[in-house]
């Protein structure tokens, strides 16, 4: 009787990590969007990892931003009872800062290294990731999702009507315009009407993208950095070139003439069959506006070319930061980083998007997969993955999901890959602390608003493009603080340049 006492306690042993023996399971803790219907209890993917990880947890899943906003707010109380792990933790720099101030958070950066080999690696191959993590203080509060291939608001241009037209895919601003011109005039639909719209866009935001081809790239405080030095993007000599050139194209009907004050839900095209009215668009992918059966109609247009050289934007940064955190009750945050870990692998990173071999998706003989009927299943993103709703920590699995099956999904990828090679960050990644973001909010309200409606003037032709008009442009915005404003960057900037050394 005592042999079989022991080997069934041998067998729970085995079977059961020690932890759940003592039943004191650690929580995990952090946001979900209520429009994932995703239960962490119920998912496979946290199933999955405690099968390659020996780890389980007690859930702590916030649905709703709201609602994990006043979590978070309350893990400041004297003597709150605290997750162990911050997963999906939507952690902003400002609200890490704090925490780790406050002693909620520990400071993770003595211990990436020796705990996680996957993520290590990936800081060591691209710094960027590293400095975007990193706090001014040296510190690593939150661990963050990379997407080493992001995607990149493209210019995408109807390649079918430049082989209609007999046009070559433009290269400069100047050919640009004649392209669009083209299209305004050739009938490249052959319905026999003029109802194309050369180039749609929605409001400053996109039109800015354009500024590059005139050597102009800024980020969204409109401010880029050039040998050391903050600079705001429409004060330099060419944002008035730009600007010409952009009304040029408005007063000739090239640009969509409803561009200021419509959205994508106004402008989105669902019939497939209905005629193809938009020459080019900007957008992460012509699927945003169009029928997916049109993407292959469209291509990205490569950075134009400006006194020789070429400049783009990145729509983000690379790194997500905030993702996964450990808090100061946490017993073994060697074991909790080798378990996130796990993540930054290129067999985890598929799996928290896409499930596994053999039971979600299968790989053919020619290296290109498919899913299976499992994988195809509608529940499969709230059943399965865990890479919808907020954000992960880990890696993007591009190469794995570039070897899709449906061909189109590849040429996308090569397409925005063009883009991706030129886009860069215009400014260097930073951290801002509460009081930094308190101090810069207003002054970003009041002269980024006024920059946007400034663009929709002069555009609109509602302003000259006269010196008297541009000077009271500059005037304006020094009223509303730039002076001040600049110098916030300058600081960040000069700052961020210390760290590095």
């Amino acid at each position: 009787m005592l042999k079989t006492i022991i080997s069934l306690l041998l067998c729970a042993l085995l079977l059961f990590p020690a932890q759940s023996l003592a039943g004191d399971l650690p929580v995990m803790a952090g946001s979900e969007d209520p429009e994932s219907y995703r239960q962490w209890s119920e998912n496979l993917f946290f199933k999955r990892m405690e099968e390659k990880t020996g780890l389980a947890f007690e859930y702590m899943q916030v649905n709703g931003a709201q609602a994990w906003e006043e979590t978070k707010q309350g893990f400041f109380a004297p003597g709150a009872d605290l997750p162990e792990v911050l997963f999906k933790a939507e952690l902003s720099p400002a609200q890490t800062i704090a925490m780790l101030d406050e002693g909620i958070l520990i400071d993770l950066a003595p211990l990436i290294e020796g705990s996680m080999p996957n993520l290590s690696r990936l800081l060591r191959e691209n710094p960027d990731v590293r400095q975007a993590i990193t706090l001014p203080d040296g510190r690593i509060g939150a661990l963050p999702y990379i997407n080493l291939a992001p995607s990149e608001n493209c210019l995408w241009i109807n390649v079918e009507w430049l082989n209609e037209l007999k046009l070559d895919m433009p290269t400069t601003a100047q050919e640009l315009e004649s392209v669009l011109a083209a299209f305004q005039t050739g009938d490249p639909n052959r319905n026999g009407r003029r109802d194309e719209v050369p180039l749609t866009f929605i409001g400053a935001y996109d039109l800015k993208y354009l500024a590059h081809a005139f050597g102009l790239a800024a980020n969204d405080f409109n401010v880029f950095a050039k040998d050391g030095e903050a600079r705001f993007m429409p004060l330099e000599p060419a944002f008035r070139e730009f600007i010409a050139w952009l009304r040029g194209l408005y007063a000739q009907g090239l640009l969509d003439q409803d561009g200021f004050q419509t959205a994508d839900s106004l402008r989105r095209v669902t019939d497939e069959k209905s005629a193809v009215r938009y020459g080019a668009l900007l957008a992460p992918l012509t699927s945003y506006v169009l029928p997916a059966a049109w993407a292959e109609k469209y291509a990205a247009v490569p950075p134009l070319v400006y006194e020789g050289a070429q400049v783009y934007r990145s729509i983000a940064p690379r790194a997500t930061p905030g993702t996964f955190a450990l808090t100061r009750d946490c017993e073994n945050p060697e074991e909790m980083l080798a378990w996130a870990d796990y993540l930054y692998s290129d067999e985890g990173a598929v799996m928290a998007s896409s499930g596994l071999e053999g039971i979600d998706y299968l790989v053919d003989g020619d290296g290109t997969w498919r899913k299976t009927e499992a994988g195809s299943q509608q529940s499969f993103l709230a059943t399965v993955s865990i890479m919808t709703g907020t954000t992960p920590p880990g890696v993007s699995s591009d190469g794995f999901q570039r070897r899709y099956t449906d061909p189109m999904v590849r040429k996308v990828s090569e397409q925005i890959d063009i883009v991706a090679a030129v886009a860069k960050d215009p400014f260097p990644p930073f951290s801002l602390t509460a009081e930094q973001e308190s101090e810069i909010a207003p002054l970003q309200s009041a002269i980024g608003r006024y920059v946007d409606e400034s663009i929709a003037r002069f555009v609109l032709g509602e302003w000259e493009l006269s010196d008297e008009r541009f000077e009271a442009f500059e005037s304006t915005l020094k009223e509303l603080g730039l002076e001040r404003f600049m110098a916030f960057w300058q600081d960040i900037l000069s700052h961020t340049a210390e760290e590095k050394k």
